[in-house]
């Protein structure tokens, strides 16, 4: 098997089984298809594997994100999820917070959150763990 790479095109899947091999998948928001709290582009889980469901990573530093291209993604880095039908990230809303039977939930959508230098905030931070204890 090859390690993902920063800019390579993938699939983020669930694993088979009860609920079978669903995709995250987003598209642009619309009034009946968006985020609940924040309207924003929604983020669901789908059985479609179609170009809405394709991911790739990029490098966290802007400066470094040219070079980054090609090399290897290392596991528990910061990294960001950006979504390559719409070009937004992946982002955790924690301002949109709700209560389900398994705990606090934050909201999920598909945006870039930039502060004032352009950077992106740490809604878009996302790291891959990978348990090696086996």
């Amino acid at each position: 098997k090859k390690p993902l790479c920063y800019g390579q095109k993938f699939l983020l899947k669930t694993l088979p089984g009860a609920g079978g091999e669903l995709n995250l998948w987003s598209d642009r928001a619309t009034f009946t298809k968006c985020a609940p709290a924040s309207r924003l582009p929604i983020v669901q889980l789908q059985s479609d594997s179609s170009w809405n469901a394709v991911w790739q990573v990029v490098c966290k530093n802007p400066q470094m994100r040219m070079e980054m291209v090609g090399k290897p993604v290392v596991a528990g880095l910061p990294i960001i999820l950006n979504h390559c039908k719409t070009n937004q990230h992946l982002a955790c809303m924690s301002q949109y917070q709700h209560r389900t039977p398994y705990g606090k939930e934050m909201e999920v959508c598909c945006k870039t959150l930039v502060d004032s230098h352009k950077a992106e905030m740490e809604h878009n931070l996302w790291k891959f763990v990978v348990n090696d204890k086996q």
